[in-house]
């Protein structure tokens, strides 16, 4: 029993041992009674009304597309589905450059949308409604069809059938989707940073703040304290709601006219800001011609004196490249030896501050000299085990377990039993999974930044946030499709193989 908890203690042991060493030698008691509690409820004010706001958008905004996709087996509603990329590979820089250019389009500067809320929840429901769409569409899927036809037969219409029967059993999904997006919304960092400014500084920015410019390293441990005791307290709220399986039967329905006009709208807008971050790398929106001109000079040798573009490239993709290779051994192992503590352990992580965890691992390089790559690569590989593990869990608890049993008749240790016959059917799962890490680390934003390593070890993200800072809109737009080009096309390269069987 001991060793089956091996593995998640393990994890939690990686990410505890650096904030003991920050903690241990800068958190002061005394500094408590100097927190200002007006102050702290103010941000958590903040960070909530960004949260459910955000929610809220974007589970409207949601709601038809999710129902199109969920009777509809089309091109459009493959497209839909193709959007859950923005989430979780879409790099944040990548939004901010793309929004900052739309916003300060002539016919929307006026509207002074850019450095204010509006500007926040546009954002977070441009990445975030793909996720309630999924969910959704999951729950609706899900509902038993003899449920629906009994209810037809008691003479309810279909807006009742919606409120009355499928919104009760869609509840699991729908709190699932919702407590993602408020997660992802509540302890956003690049997005705030650069859309919203100090103004509508929420917690995670903060708590970067906090540490980066007033060095009040007690007062950000507060901050990451309520920060993770909240978020881990709606985690476990979410397991009241039961799981269940979702249904694999595809349903075509009728579904109006509006319903396909309305999803078609809102992929096209979805799909206009992902254009608008490839397309101005190539297009002068000064003099409204097309040129590689910006993109050429991301490599020239005097621009990179100032912006070190090719350094960031080449440590971006070194991390990207080994970090998902400790990730995938470690989760692979953490399934295998599963308990109940298990995914407990792996989500509790969620709630914990990324850019207290940089400053953290940024301590260890200053008390043992330890390299700045391992360091991130530490980091990254903390903060993208919950993505492994979600995306790996069904694959490897629920691999066949007699062909497992034949491999110990034929008396084979558990590396070979690996080696032999668990690897050759999961590789593609473990490829799809590497691909997924590799874009994530890529656009990765928070932790690099927090650590402040933009001439130690600059990344791409950092190095397109400095561009941006420094309002060079056409060279950060130029890096930004770059960017989004990799992205793209290691999403598309990671689901033909997870889809293949």
């Amino acid at each position: 029993m001991k060793k089956t908890k091996a593995y998640s203690y393990l994890y939690l042991f990686l990410w505890v041992v650096p904030i003991i060493f920050f903690t241990k030698d800068f958190f002061d008691f005394n500094e408590i009674k100097n927190i200002d509690i007006n102050e702290n409820l103010n941000l958590f004010k903040i960070s909530l009304t960004q949260g459910v706001l955000s929610v809220l958008f974007s589970t409207v905004v949601a709601l038809l597309p999710a129902y199109y996709m969920s009777y509809k087996r089309n091109v459009l509603s493959k497209m839909l589905e193709g959007l859950i990329f923005i989430p979780f590979f879409f790099p944040t820089i990548s939004t901010v450059v793309a929004l900052t250019l739309i916003f300060n389009l002539p016919f929307l500067k006026n509207l002074s949308i850019l450095y204010t809320l509006k500007a926040i929840i546009i954002a977070n429901v441009f990445y975030n409604s793909p996720i309630m769409i999924k969910y959704l569409s999951q729950g609706m899927k899900n509902i038993p069809k003899n449920v629906v036809e009994a209810a037809k037969i008691d003479g309810l219409n279909e807006v009742n059938i919606f409120f009355r029967i499928k919104v009760p059993l869609m509840l699991p999904q729908i709190f699932r989707g919702m407590f993602l997006v408020f997660i992802y919304t509540f302890a956003s960092f690049g997005i705030v940073l650069a859309l919203g400014g100090i103004r509508y500084s929420n917690l995670e920015v903060e708590i970067a703040n906090t540490l980066l410019k007033d060095a009040n390293f007690s007062k950000a441990l507060i901050l990451g304290t309520i920060q993770f005791v909240f978020l881990i307290s709606l985690n476990l709220l979410g397991e009241k709601f039961p799981r269940y399986e979702l249904s694999e039967d595809s349903v075509d329905k009728k579904v109006s006219n509006y319903t396909m006009l309305y999803s078609l709208i809102y992929l096209l807008l979805e799909y206009t800001v992902i254009a608008t971050g490839v397309i101005y790398g190539f297009f002068n929106y000064y003099t409204g011609k097309f040129s590689v001109h910006y993109f050429l000079k991301l490599f020239e040798n005097e621009f990179n004196q100032q912006y070190p573009i090719l350094q960031a490239i080449g440590n971006s993709l070194l991390l990207a490249s080994v970090t998902p290779i400790f990730v995938i051994l470690f989760t692979y192992y953490l399934l295998k030896n599963f308990t109940k503590l298990t995914g407990a352990i792996v989500f509790s992580t969620m709630g914990f501050s990324s850019a207290f965890l940089g400053i953290a691992l940024i301590y260890l390089n200053i008390l043992y000299d330890i390299k700045l790559w391992i360091l991130l690569v530490i980091g990254y590989f903390l903060i993208t085990v919950p993505i492994a593990y979600s995306f790996m869990y069904q694959y490897v608890r629920e691999f066949p377990k007699d062909i497992l049993d034949l491999a110990k008749i034929d008396r084979l240790t558990p590396f070979k039993s690996f080696i032999l016959v668990e690897f050759p059917i999961l590789k593609k799962i473990f490829i799809a999974t590497y691909l997924q890490i590799f874009a994530i680390i890529l656009g990765e934003f928070t932790i690099s930044y927090s650590m402040q390593l933009g001439r130690d070890f600059p990344t791409i993200a950092l190095v397109n946030y400095s561009l941006f800072t420094d309002k060079k809109l056409l060279e950060g737009a130029a890096l930004s499709s770059l960017n989004i080009f990799i992205v793209g096309v290691l999403f598309y390269l990671s689901n033909k193989l997870s889809e293949q069987k």
